[in-house]
């Protein structure tokens, strides 16, 4: 088993019939990009430019919060998904059902979303999910141990589990834990399946730097409140994985549950999961990036779990010290007849010029020890999570 994770250096150019699940049955569902045309969120009058532009600022907000002291203090359920995690799912939720259209999160695990009557919310394009017109819809008692899964929770009028989530970039989010039912096209069957009591966060009263266009967040972490933790027992096998197409594609790719997606596959590398806090993010262990055939070395002695992989971050951060080496190393396998960009337009490090067009580095610096590996990076790769095993693993793949 490889110890270590690889990944490219990558350059960018600016310019219903129903089932209730079995035991042992895979769920597939589609998954596809905030900007393709496939999704609601598309915005054909934005070019890749500034789609490349406003996804690093947005990354850079989110590595900043990932890595600051009140965030590393708290669970899980306190990050801030106000950095637009690029690729979406689409599940119901309720009896009868109700389309939610929310983002694949690997670093957060509550699923929640805002829900009628909102008396502080945010404004959102789509109607609120009404738990009162669902028949399956169920508040979560406080004293019921599900209740201490969050990191911050009250006591309601009625006894009921109220949450609170504080993020690192002043958002806030407060409702009720709740069961309800939540269904899934799944795409092996061609039908809809249900899964009954799935524990979801109710919005009351949520404020801060959300789009309209965001339903809700679909938490795929580690803990017991992520979709994976809640379902995988469905399959005998905590386990799921997806393969992420680029900007643009007219194609729709898949998230998988408790199936095996990586038999037989070529260039496999397998790397174990470190557990530490918070338990939500999976993190890995980075002992060395290959530029033209030349290895450079992470900090000796820091590479236990110093990366996590995270499906809500577009561009991925180095700790300055490996970025400082990457950097130099790029700059030299380019060689001299091509010079650095003195002023590379913000928020990049590195780019060069390009008969009017700058091709820039997709990783940025940051100044913290932890580096995060994100969805740029992913794309065109198998990556199936082992919870059971504790691995990781990855396989290029044109996600078919």
């Amino acid at each position: 088993m490889n110890r270590f994770v690889y990944f490219a250096t990558i350059l960018f150019q600016l310019s219903i019939s129903s089932s209730s699940a079995k035991p042992n049955v895979g769920l597939s569902v589609n998954l596809f990009h905030r900007n393709s045309p496939l999704s609601p969120y598309y915005n054909p009058s934005m070019n890749h430019s500034d789609y490349i532009i406003n996804a690093a600022f947005h990354s850079i907000s989110r590595v900043k919060r990932f890595n600051s002291t009140s965030f590393q203090n708290k669970a899980a359920q306190t990050i801030a998904t106000e950095s637009k995690g690029d690729y979406l799912m689409e599940i119901f939720v309720g009896t009868p059902p109700k389309k939610v259209i929310a983002i694949a999160d690997t670093g957060s695990d509550l699923i929640w979303f805002q829900c009628s009557p909102c008396k502080d919310c945010y404004f959102q394009n789509y109607p609120y999910f009404d738990p009162t017109k669902s028949s399956t819809h169920h508040p979560v008692p406080c004293e019921e141990v599900t209740c201490e899964y969050l990191d911050s929770y009250s006591c309601g009028r009625a006894k009921e589990c109220n949450y609170f989530m504080e993020y690192g970039d002043g958002s806030t989010s407060r409702g009720t834990l709740i069961t309800d039912t939540v269904s899934f096209n799944n795409t092996y069957l061609g039908r809809i399946v249900k899964y009954p009591s799935i524990l979801l966060g109710c919005g009351y009263h949520n404020k801060g730097l959300f789009s309209p266009n965001e339903e809700g967040i679909i938490g795929l972490g580690g803990d017991p409140l992520s979709l994976i933790s809640q379902i995988g027992h469905q399959f005998g096998k905590r386990k799921f994985s997806y393969c992420f197409l680029p900007y643009g594609s007219e194609r729709s790719s898949q998230i998988k549950f408790g199936v095996d997606t990586q038999t037989n596959r070529r260039n496999l590398v397998t790397t174990p999961l470190v557990r530490k806090f918070p338990y939500t993010l999976y993190y890995l262990s980075l002992e060395r990036i290959s530029v033209s055939g030349k290895m450079l070395m992470a900090k000796a002695n820091e590479t236990q779990g110093n990366i996590f992989i995270d499906s809500g971050t577009v561009l991925s951060a180095l700790e300055s010290y490996l970025f400082n080496k990457l950097k130099t190393a790029i700059i030299e396998s380019i060689g001299k007849e091509h010079v650095p960009e003195r002023y590379p337009p913000r928020p990049f490090n590195l780019c060069y010029r390009r008969i009017g067009n700058s091709m820039c580095l997709m990783i940025v610096p940051t100044n913290d020890t932890v580096s995060i590996l994100g969805s740029y990076q992913q794309v065109y790769f198998n990556i199936e999570y082992d919870l059971d095993k504790r691995t990781v693993s990855f396989a290029p793949s044109n996600c078919k």
